[in-house]
């Protein structure tokens, strides 16, 4: 997921950005076999194991779920990448190739690939397949489209698939049934799915997360009880997380502020708003430090702006 999974409409202030990424990740590596047979339409597949995505040579990339498969008895590859909305940066299906391409060589074996759609909007366009089509130098990669919306939920908490219920909110209610009800019902279902009370807790607060794609936090919140979502793991977790961003983002706004004061003291500068968001644009603490000790050795505005641009020291 860029996020592989992007940022929702809903309030979800709780959480850290990143947050639907790893929590369906982590249902993916509970229930694979769900996920997968879902995801092919058949009975007959089975998975040997869930590769590590962060391995250099799959992070490149960051695709989601590579999962080591047997399907209609031949090793596969099946290929999960779960999307919020639509890709912005870059095309879904250039996107594909990409990870397909990358798959084929890193596995050596068949990629069978899927784009999963959280929100109602997202998807509408992806045409499911990535064409080259200069003479002689023909590509055509095929994947499937599944937009959540358009799957019977009902189907699912009836079938009792645990590794799928925890999307069950975003996909399509009975007709009779409002989004609110809906969401209830699913947390109902949820509920009664076995597995050890110490479970329990992450269970819900992942379907609580991945839910508020769509739903508000505070419908969330009434219908799975904030103590049971407290006593989660998986809540913890992002709560933790979010307070170290924050203490870091704290940090950096800081030595930001250092950084443009000292430009300006140094060379009787007035314009440095401009500088602002390429400093903000800087992605590790580390080097926003070093950039400070910069502005005390460098020769000019100038060079310091093409060492800020180029991410390297200028030889003087």
């Amino acid at each position: 997921m860029e996020e592989n999974i992007e940022q929702p409409e809903s309030d979800a202030s709780d959480f850290p950005s990143g947050r639907y990424d790893t929590v369906a990740k982590n249902v993916i590596r509970e229930e694979p076999n769900d996920l997968i047979r879902f995801s092919l339409g058949i009975q007959d597949a089975e998975v040997i194991r869930v590769l590590e995505t962060e391995q250099p040579a799959v992070n490149w990339y960051r695709a989601d779920s590579f999962i080591h498969a047997k399907v209609r008895g031949k090793e596969v590859i099946v290929h999960l990448e779960l999307q919020t909305h639509d890709s912005r940066q870059i095309p879904m299906p250039r996107r594909v190739a990409g990870y397909v391409g990358l798959g084929i060589r890193t596995f050596g074996m068949p990629i069978y690939s899927h784009v999963i759609y959280f929100h109602p909007d997202a998807g509408l366009n992806d045409p499911g397949e990535y064409v080259q089509d200069g003479p002689g130098y023909e590509i055509i990669i095929k994947y499937k489209v599944i937009r959540l919306c358009e799957i019977e939920g009902q189907d699912i908490l009836d079938a009792k698939l645990k590794g799928l219920i925890p999307f069950a909110p975003l996909m399509k209610p009975p007709e009779e049934i409002g989004s609110k009800e809906w969401l209830r019902h699913c947390v109902e279902v949820a509920e009664t799915i076995p597995m050890d009370m110490a479970d329990k807790p992450n269970y819900l607060a992942s379907m609580a997360i991945l839910c508020n794609v769509i739903f508000n936090f505070d419908d969330i919140r009434e219908i799975i009880p904030e103590e049971i979502l407290m006593q989660s793991d998986v809540v913890q977790y992002f709560k933790k997380l979010g307070i170290e961003q924050g203490i870091e983002q704290g940090a950096r706004e800081s030595i930001i502020e250092g950084i443009l004061e000292a430009l300006e003291v140094r060379f009787s500068a007035k314009d440095m708003e401009k500088l602002k968001p390429m400093l903000e644009s800087v992605e590790t603490l580390q080097r926003l430090k070093e950039l400070r000790r910069e502005t005390l050795r460098t020769h000019s505005l100038e060079i310091f702006t093409q060492i800020l641009e180029n991410g390297s020291e200028i030889e003087l």
